[in-house]
């Protein structure tokens, strides 16, 4: 029996020559097109068997929205790969985390394209070499750098823009005038962050972030 596949991309030519590509195949069958999230989650919520996907091909990118912020929510239904022009390790990362059996740069060759969608529909993991490769050395970083992008990470986006301030050598004056709020906010912005990242001071904060740009 034929694989049934649903294709969730914005951009036609792309969806449409993948779907061209997966019609020629004997084992693959097209479930259907969308272009966006609702369209996708609707989709997905159509009863009966004639609106059954045995795999979906996730974009990220989509006008309302990441395609990373449904994996979970479609993967309990149907194997999800997503296919995408970013392949940075966090994105690559969480998708698996939240269930995607796959992830494929959008410009894999077509051949290791279609390889790739088989090992999904197989229930086995599709990942490229070269994203295996980035992925595990990703995992193998120093445990304190994952940390410190952990911390980062948690802060709300007003800590962010402080610390992104910070980054640039910016004083507390000049973040106050930068982002239209008191001194005394910023130095309270400044005492929560660095409690949340857990260094004692702004410059050994400042010279944390200035590695952190420059190892990635």
């Amino acid at each position: 029996m034929a694989t049934r596949v649903l294709i969730c991309d914005d951009h036609p030519v792309f969806r449409g020559g993948l779907a061209a590509a997966l019609t020629e195949e004997p084992d693959f069958e097209l479930a259907g097109e969308v272009g966006t999230l609702a369209e996708l989650r609707e989709w997905m919520a159509r009863p009966g068997a004639g609106a059954r996907a045995d795999l979906v091909l996730l974009d990220i990118d989509l006008p309302d929205g990441s395609g990373l912020d449904a994996v979970a929510e479609v993967a309990p239904l149907a194997p999800v790969i997503m296919i995408s022009a970013h392949d940075e390790p966090n994105l690559i990362r969480r998708a698996m985390q939240d269930g995607a059996v796959g992830y494929i740069r959008k410009d894999t060759e077509p051949l290791d394209l279609l390889r790739l969608i088989r090992r999904g529909a197989e229930g086995k993991t599709a990942l490229s070499g070269d994203m295996a490769l980035r992925m595990a050395d990703s995992l193998r970083r120093d445990p304190e750098e994952k940390a410190f992008d952990d911390a980062i990470a948690s802060l709300s986006p007003r800590q962010r823009e402080v610390i992104a301030l910070i980054a640039d050598g910016k004083s507390n004056r000049e973040i106050a005038d930068n982002l239209c709020i008191g001194e005394g906010t910023v130095k309270n912005y400044v005492t929560k962050i660095l409690e949340v990242v857990g260094v004692t001071d702004r410059t050994k904060l400042a010279i944390l972030l200035v590695r952190r740009q420059m190892a990635r």
